[in-house]
């Protein structure tokens, strides 16, 4: 008897049992090994389905409710639940930091600290980062220039010896994805959509800056529509890890690139904010963010009309882009169950509130 191969990882295991059962002929066991495959292949689909669409009626209701589920003095929003064989899920839903002596990140270090190397505890942090990057290996100076607080709990787990894998897939897979299920969007919109997201951490401490200094961030994520072969802006698109790890020749093409980037991105901006500008590229090097990007809505808000202002193609990409990076999120979770580890899920607190309901699905929630 041969067991009808699967695709999904989480379900592997169940088939593999189900063939050495044939092979001893123990029939019995064949049978509850199958049973126990669609059961759970079943339970996992409808529990994935339950992840909250970015702007639907449901997500605004949970975000509306999200305020009173963030703790007070870590800032985070912690739940806890169980797997069906008693392992532990923990799911932490975070405002972004690049303060490594802000109350989330103090809160955030303690937990890596209290793992022990030897732990089944494995950290799904959102963004591109794993114990294979080259984060800095000082927590405090990789969560100013990594990526805030998850590249601070990578460069702690390096240091702990503790798991961690990226909690999110390749965004370069994402955008091809958008483009093949809505023609309609543009590459010229993706490369604005990830600029934007980009924008508000390159500017975090000044609104100018030294255009070298900024330029592998800002190619890297326009360079996630693609490449100019592919109808993109770029040369050549570059990994989160090559911009952390790029050499001084490569800063410096990428930087000879900056002008026609900004003149697009210009362009790209007025369309959905009239008479709008979004950068300023002075002769001189320097670069300058002209447009307020955390003033609310933002421009990737999956749901501005909440705030008197029309749904864009950048709002729709961002929630199709957060959809494809929480149904991957949750579904490391479930391959982490499966190889008996307990996960502990870090996101953004949007993140957690289209998340939970899936996982109430499918873990038993803890008081």
């Amino acid at each position: 008897m041969n067991a009808e191969r699967h695709d999904d990882p989480i379900i592997e295991d169940e088939i593999s049992a189900a063939e050495k059962a044939a092979d001893t002929s123990d029939k019995q066991s064949v049978t509850e090994a199958l049973r126990k495959t669609v059961e759970l292949q079943n339970k996992t689909k409808e529990s994935e389905s339950k992840i909250l669409v970015a702007g639907s009626t449901e997500y605004i209701t949970a975000e509306q409710q999200k305020p009173s589920e963030v703790d007070p003095t870590t800032r985070v929003i912690e739940q806890h639940y169980h797997s069906d064989s008693g392992q532990e899920v923990v799911l932490l839903g975070t405002e972004h930091t690049y303060d490594a002596n802000s109350p989330e990140a103090q809160y955030l270090g303690s937990l890596v600290r209290a793992i022990p190397p030897d732990s089944k505890k494995v950290l799904i942090l959102e963004g591109q980062y794993d114990d294979a990057t080259e984060l800095p290996d000082d927590p405090e100076e990789a969560i100013r220039v990594g990526g805030g607080e998850f590249a601070y709990m990578g460069a702690l787990a390096k240091q702990q010896g503790v798991e961690f894998v990226p909690a999110e897939p390749d965004p370069h897979e994402n955008a091809q994805k958008i483009l093949v299920e809505r023609p309609d969007i543009t590459r010229d919109e993706i490369a604005l959509h990830y600029a934007l997201k980009v924008l508000v951490g390159v500017f975090r401490y000044d609104e100018a800056s030294r255009v070298e200094d900024v330029a592998p961030y800002i190619h890297h994520a326009v360079g996630i529509a693609g490449n100019t072969s592919e109808g993109g802006w770029v040369e050549k698109s570059t990994s989160r890890d090559g911009v952390l790890n790029m050499s001084e020749s490569e800063k410096t093409e990428v930087t000879g690139e900056m002008p026609t980037i900004v003149e697009k991105l210009n362009s790209e901006f007025a369309k959905i904010y009239p008479g709008k500008k979004l950068l300023d590229l002075q002769p001189d090097g320097s670069i300058t963010l002209l447009y307020d990007l955390n003033q609310q809505p933002v421009p990737w808000d999956p749901t501005p009309d909440r705030e008197g202002r029309p749904r864009t193609k950048i709002s729709e990409i961002s929630s199709m882009d957060m959809l494809m990076r929480d149904r991957h999120t949750f579904e490391l979770a479930n391959q982490a169950i499966e190889r008996g580890q307990e996960p502990i899920i870090v996101v953004g607190n949007s993140h957690a509130s289209t998340l939970k309901p899936a996982f109430e699905s499918q873990f038993q929630k803890v008081a």
